[in-house]
């Protein structure tokens, strides 16, 4: 299910105002919930480099807005630099060019960036960069926020004052769900969901349903609901499922489950299999910043 529906809009949740994007699918199902106070992905800034890590072949950057940045050198183009101090090396201490950030910060890492051969006429936003990657062609905005409403996108103004945007699209309960440790299955079981430094611990119980239907039935139904989470909640780096105990045919079968669900995800999800003590394990790229 591609992304059909855009709602751009502000309001208040664990009373801290959030100006958010929330975008759903034909079914009316929320995909993304992205904080725009809080991304940068998207955004163009000139870099200079801060130190060139010869070990891995990357080099950290510092934007001209103060972040901190990543880059690989191999994806350099020395003839395209603003400010270059070797002919004879790639990249060297305090080379300019431009970037555009592709991956926020996680904790003490740097954004992820890419290289840009110039700078554009017109700056891009987070707003442009996730229409022109990720929404279908057919998709529609809708915003109560006045410079959203002004941009130069096909972008459906909301001006009923009786009744907020942020109230008709239920946000506070989405956003309630998308944070909340315990997320409840159709069949009566659940998933918990514990991220750490580390990684993210996800578990699966039968609950309720213990005894009402087969433990493959209720991972069935589990691989679907994680596959939507770890997108919802930005979800990034090692993620560790236990699933309820199956056979070794059955675990083959959920791999392929997991992964048909995760294919229209905006991250690259790569599915490892599971390890020797049953545990299904999987990593998703890094993408935007926490909802909170």
């Amino acid at each position: 299910m591609g992304i059909k529906r855009i709602v751009i809009t502000k309001g208040i949740f664990l009373e801290k105002e959030l100006r958010l994007l929330v975008s759903f699918d034909e079914r009316d199902i929320p995909l993304d919930i992205i904080n725009l106070d809080n991304t940068h992905v998207g955004e163009i800034y000139l870099a200079s480099v801060e130190k060139v890590l010869n070990d891995i072949d990357s080099s950290i950057l510092k934007l001209d807005n103060g972040q901190k940045g990543f880059i690989e050198n191999k994806k350099l183009n020395p003839d395209a630099y603003v400010t270059r101090h070797s002919e004879r090396k790639t990249v060297c201490q305090a080379d300019e060019f431009f970037v555009q950030i592709t991956q926020d910060k996680k904790s003490t890492k740097p954004c992820s960036c890419r290289f840009l051969a110039s700078k554009p006429e017109h700056q891009v936003d987070f707003i442009d960069y996730y229409i022109n990657n990720f929404a279908d062609s057919d998709y529609e905005i809708i915003s109560d926020i006045p410079e959203i409403i002004e941009k130069d996108l096909p972008v459906k103004a909301y001006v009923d004052d009786s009744v907020s945007l942020w109230q008709i699209n239920d946000l506070t309960k989405i956003l309630d769900r998308a944070i909340s440790k315990i997320c409840h299955l159709k069949n009566g079981g659940n998933i918990v969901i514990e991220p750490t430094e580390a990684l993210t611990v996800i578990d699966v119980n039968s609950g309720k349903n213990s005894g009402k239907s087969s433990f493959m039935e209720t991972n069935k139904q589990a691989v679907n609901e994680i596959a939507h989470q770890i997108r919802l909640r930005n979800i990034s780096g090692m993620i560790i499922i236990d699933l309820l105990k199956v056979t070794k045919e059955d675990e083959q079968e959920l791999i392929a489950l997991f992964k048909e669900a995760c294919k229209d995800d905006i991250s690259t999800i790569s599915v490892h299999g599971f390890s020797h003590l049953g545990l299904l394990e999987i990593t998703r790229s890094r993408s935007f910043s926490g909802i909170i």
